[in-house]
């Protein structure tokens, strides 16, 4: 068994079965998945903590522009009230 950690800090566990399948669990014991090798394990889980930030510019260009309404509607309403 592998005590995994980053900065120093508990991160998971790592166990290795006899027929060399690595276990990854997290820091709260969930399982994260089976690897064949130690270093896969490690980077899945640094994966799984820190997940990678997706580039802003992608959500900003799929998001739908909300369409403008000027003041004029509220300013009518108001004078003919």
């Amino acid at each position: 068994m592998y005590a995994a950690t980053i900065s120093d800090e508990f991160a998971g566990f790592i166990t290795i079965a006899d027929t060399g399948l690595h276990t990854l669990q997290g820091p709260q014991g969930q399982s994260i998945g089976d690897y064949g090798t130690l270093d896969e394990a490690q980077e899945a889980l640094a994966e799984a903590l820190f997940p990678v930030e997706h580039d802003q510019s992608d959500v900003a260009a799929a998001r739908p522009r909300r369409r403008r309404t000027g003041r004029r509607g509220v300013v009518s309403a108001l004078a003919a009230g």
